[in-house]
């Protein structure tokens, strides 16, 4: 699951800061990684550290908590400031992702359906 969602951090990431959920994967991706939770390797890759995942989650998820209980829209704001931007280890990633040219969306067609689709009209 954890290995899904980094992936998953970088595809969202992918639409742009400016979006919601980019940057809130943005906060996601940095504060785990700021905790040790993915690593960044010399050959550009990236891996989950199931040693610390959890633990960072965990810490992650009681911030965001802990802030929504209290309301606290400064500390919101804070925590999107400091976490929710483009670090370098998430540069890496997304120039990696740009010279392999790994499509955003993938639009699937479907040819056969098209084809019944358009006899039976």
């Amino acid at each position: 699951m954890y290995v899904s969602f980094l992936a998953g951090c970088f595809r969202s990431i992918r639409f742009g800061l400016e979006e919601a959920h980019g940057k809130g994967q943005a906060l996601q991706f940095n504060w785990l990684f700021e905790k040790g939770a993915f690593i960044l390797h010399l050959d550009g890759t990236f891996s989950v550290n199931f040693g610390k995942i959890e633990e960072a989650v965990e810490s992650l998820s009681r911030e965001i908590l802990t802030i929504q209980a209290r309301g606290d829209k400064a500390a919101a704001k804070s925590l999107l400031v400091v976490y929710g931007q483009m670090t370098q280890p998430l540069r890496v990633a997304l120039d990696r992702l740009e010279r392999v040219q790994v499509p955003v969306d993938i639009a699937p067609t479907f040819t056969l359906a098209d084809k019944i689709l358009h006899k039976n009209c």
